[in-house]
């Protein structure tokens, strides 16, 4: 079957035209018909999650406002103070020094013929200080190869004034503990 169109050319634009404006009117209408719906669509959205919004923020005020959550809120708040206090407790006991093993320590390296006169400490150099009496220079250096020996005390230090007598010597000795 053959097809003849044997309108003239300008009617033939125009029917062209025609079918051109019909297929972009009825795009247009698609086009608004989904517009339509997706807008629909976001307002039921939009006004359910500022329903939603309303009801969630009465129930926070409803809880905030209820004498339980009150003492729960108030209990939270004391426990993170008391886990503030804890944990300053923490860092002093960090930076202290236990004085118990070291006297021990220290009790057990004494020889006899030794007497300890003072016992000092300097927190900030962590350096402790002994001075005593000695019957014997033997002694004394036992005493100081002891405490060179332990393992709890470091830098050990002894100034020759120590050594300078042979009997009835005043000494000190300076030496950090073993953290």
């Amino acid at each position: 079957m053959i097809k003849l169109n044997l309108l003239p050319p300008k009617e033939k634009k125009e029917i062209e035209l025609s079918d051109f404006n019909y297929l972009i009117v009825s795009f247009g209408v698609y086009l608004l018909f989904i517009l339509i719906i997706f807008s629909l669509l976001l307002a039921s959205t939009y006004f359910c999650l500022v329903i939603f919004l309303k009801t969630q923020s009465l129930l926070i005020e409803d809880k905030k406002g209820n004498k339980e959550n009150q003492s729960l809120m108030e209990t939270e708040e004391n426990i993170k103070q008391a886990n503030q206090q804890i944990n300053k407790v923490f860092i002093k006991e960090r930076d202290l020094i236990v004085w118990t093993p070291i006297l021990e320590e220290l009790a057990q390296i004494v020889p006899n013929g030794i007497y300890l006169n003072s016992f000092s400490s300097q927190t900030d150099t962590n350096r402790i200080n002994i001075s005593g009496w000695a019957d014997k220079r033997d002694t004394l250096l036992l005493f100081q190869e002891s405490l060179e020996k332990s393992t709890s005390f470091v830098e050990i230090k002894s100034p020759l004034s120590n050594l300078i007598k042979q009997k009835d010597i005043d000494f000190s000795f300076s030496f950090s503990p073993v953290k």
